[in-house]
Formats: C-alpha cells, structure tokens, sequence
C-alpha cells in the first residue's frame, strides 16, 4: 500500500449513515384519500389538498443507528475518490 501515485493517498475517510424523518398520516390527521399532491423539501411535507388547500407538516426525525454505516468512501486531500479503494 505504500506505492501511490503523487497525490492519491488517502487523507480522509468518510463514513455514511442513513436518517429519515416520519410523517404519520393518522397522527396529522390527513385522509390519503383527500391528497392531490405531495412533495417534501428541507424535511417539510407539503400537502395539496382536493378541496384547494394547502398545508405544511413537520415530521418527526428517527434517530441515526451509529451502528451501521451505509457507505464508506475514502479521499485525497483535495477531496477525490482514491483508486482502487472505493467500490
């Protein structure tokens, strides 16, 4: 492992995890059957109604399992995948 090529020594390893955040229909009182549309940005539900509202919704964020990584990506110092140690 100690013959790399100028620059692509690995510097930084990054490690990632997965988190959601869960809207619960019953618990917000949204009928499925009343939804025109739906979209979420910034981990905001944002809800287009039949009747012609609108609304907003804030979820309830799952906490991260520390446990389980997803992904492992490893980077030069300028930030550039190394070769060969990435899949």
């Amino acid at each position: 492992m100690s013959d790399w090529i100028e620059g692509t020594k690995p510097r930084h390893i990054e490690s990632i995890y997965k988190s959601s955040i869960d809207f619960d229909l019953e618990k917000l009182g949204i009928d499925w059957d009343n939804i025109k549309n739906y979209y979420i940005k910034y981990g905001i539900l944002y809800v287009d109604f039949k009747d012609g509202t609108s609304k907003e919704y804030e979820g309830e964020v799952q906490e991260v399992d520390y446990k389980r990584w997803c992904d492992e990506l490893i980077y030069t110092e300028d930030w550039d995948l190394v070769e060969g140690l990435n899949e």
